[in-house]
């Protein structure tokens, strides 16, 4: 069941196949999460397991791993689950429209999962990912994206991009919105959890 890439599969907006066919072709395990094995399947995807409640999915031959809680989301659920089965890289797919409080859940439960994962939310627009001490990108330049801290942070530094941070204070504001890269390297510091948005694939 361990495998060094995974896909996990939501019941949201998918994005367009051009980003979600290659990555599972490259993923080793995908995970259909509750409702989104049906999406999953829908598209001929080969889904390794289900993981979540159940209280959404109509399949009955895809494997089930009850994952009961009903503290914790699905997804939430499934990024432990993901961490405790040998899971390194976790894509995420299918979390996009919806009720706004699964949208924020999304956010959550990337802010959330276990440290040690390395995880990319795929959207029809941009990739999410999260920043929780330190992150270098290399972005093309004018790529856009922002920065989101969930908690309060004491000291964010951001350089490579037009307005960069240097050790200052952000909280969950519009302060981080709307960055442009300069071009080449660029490294984010936190004391705290960022979400990081950047525009485009």
């Amino acid at each position: 069941m361990a495998g060094e890439q995974w896909l996990l599969c939501a019941d949201g907006e998918w994005p367009p196949e051009a980003i979600w066919k290659p990555l599972s072709e490259a993923c080793a395990v995908i995970v259909g999460v509750d409702g989104g094995t049906d999406a999953a399947l829908t598209r001929n995807l080969a889904v390794t397991m289900a993981t979540g409640d159940f209280d959404s999915i109509t399949d009955t031959e895809v494997e089930r791993i009850a994952l009961p809680d009903q503290n914790a989301s699905d997804l939430e659920k499934s990024l432990q689950f993901a961490s405790d089965n040998g899971a390194e890289v976790v894509n995420i797919v299918g979390v996009e429209g919806g009720e706004i409080d699964h949208q924020l859940a999304a956010f959550a439960a990337l802010v959330e999962a276990p440290p040690e994962l390395e995880i990319y939310m795929h959207m029809s627009e941009h990739v999410v990912m999260r920043c929780l001490d330190d992150l270098e990108l290399v972005l093309d330049e004018g790529t856009k994206l922002s920065l989101f801290a969930f908690t309060a942070c004491a000291n964010v530094s951001i350089s490579g991009v037009e307005f960069p941070l240097d050790e200052e204070p952000l909280a969950f504001s519009t302060r981080g919105l709307h960055n442009v890269a300069l071009g080449g390297p660029i490294h984010i510091e936190s004391d705290g959890a960022l979400v990081v948005v950047i525009s485009g694939h």
